[in-house]
């Protein structure tokens, strides 16, 4: 689960759908918590969903980015 030393946390940017933020902050109030913690326990289920379905596979030494292929289409 997320760690909590949110003084140390890199800080990110994200364009997000107006739905999306209104999801955020209906989650965040339901769970009183903040929308950065309801946007960590999100990513960290949504990985643990991958990983049980064997579309992410974890193995040292790798990013676990580099597991997903992507083709490029071609027009």
């Amino acid at each position: 689960m997320p760690k909590k030393n949110s003084s140390i946390k890199p800080v990110r940017s994200f364009r997000l759908s107006v739905e999306c933020i209104h999801q955020l902050k209906d989650l965040s109030g339901t769970m009183g918590r903040s929308e950065g913690d309801v946007v960590e326990v999100s990513i960290d289920r949504m990985y643990r969903e991958e990983i049980r379905f064997g579309n992410l596979l974890i193995s040292e030494g790798q990013k676990p980015e580099d597991n997903y292929k992507v083709e490029k289409k071609e027009g």
